[in-house]
């Protein structure tokens, strides 16, 4: 299995496991995801995610073209970093932290699709850019996100709608990882 194709079926699976409950039990979906976007502890978790991701991709990066302290800095900076922004940017934290996963997930699924020469591999591109602009976007007003999710979590209807147009997206990565690529 290459690059692609792996990349490919775990992002599929990642979406499929995360929007089925909406499709099985959506009153308990809708209402832990109307509370993500102000979550304390989700917000915490995922930007330590992040941190730990982003800190590992500057220390490698830092053996190649960086001057040697460099990497002193970066292990004690990448935790100051993460505390600063539990401190001071604690508003909507779980959505940027979400935000910031999909930057670091969509630079993994271009960078996967680059080494392929099949057509196909646009799809994950896509996706992928995507997924950039929507971390741009949360970042920036994750006010409209918390309503647009208001708005498509508002019933059970809207909530299975939401959540069948993911796993389908899902199936379909899922279909392209495990067949075509």
């Amino acid at each position: 299995m290459n690059r692609l194709a792996l990349t490919s079926t775990i992002i599929g699976a990642i979406i499929i496991v995360a929007r089925m409950p909406g499709l099985v039990v959506p009153d308990k979906f809708r209402a832990v995801s109307l509370k993500f976007p102000r979550s304390v502890f989700w917000g915490r978790v995922l930007m330590a995610y992040a941190a730990v991701w982003v800190g590992i991709v500057m220390f490698i990066a830092a053996d190649k073209d960086w001057p040697s302290w460099a990497r002193p800095a970066i292990v004690v900076g990448v935790p100051i970093a993460y505390a600063l922004v539990i401190k001071y940017a604690d508003q909507f934290l779980a959505l940027r932290g979400m935000a910031a996963l999909l930057l670091l997930v969509a630079k993994v699924m271009v960078d996967a699709a680059d080494t392929s020469e099949l057509a196909a591999r646009l799809a994950v591109t896509t996706l992928a850019y995507i997924w950039v602009i929507a971390a741009m976007w949360m970042t920036i007003a994750p006010h409209h996100l918390r309503d647009l999710l208001g708005w498509s979590m508002a019933n059970n209807t809207r909530c299975r709608v939401v959540c069948a147009i993911g796993v389908t997206l899902g199936v379909m990565l899922l279909v392209l990882g495990l067949f075509v690529y």
